[in-house]
């Protein structure tokens, strides 16, 4: 199920919910009010080039996969 971003048009409180993808909405804990579904901002990561510009900085290497491939640190 994924978790969706809403926004309260009546107190503005912000909240998230976890709930299925046929789910309509959502009532704010706060007030009480039907809230509106947030656009959500999200993080991706691609293979791109290293010289690509990024806020948090340069990404680190990705591992061969798995335990001992690289992505944990406890390999080689």
């Amino acid at each position: 199920m994924p978790l969706y971003e809403y926004l309260c048009p009546t107190c503005h409180h912000k909240f998230e919910k976890l709930q299925s993808m046929s789910a309509t909405g959502a009532d704010c804990p706060n007030c009480e009010q039907p809230a509106k579904r947030a656009i959500s901002v999200f993080a991706a990561v691609s293979k791109g080039g290293a010289d690509m510009p990024s806020p948090m900085g340069p990404l680190p290497p990705l591992g061969g996969g798995g335990c001992c491939g690289g992505g944990c640190g406890c390999g080689p």
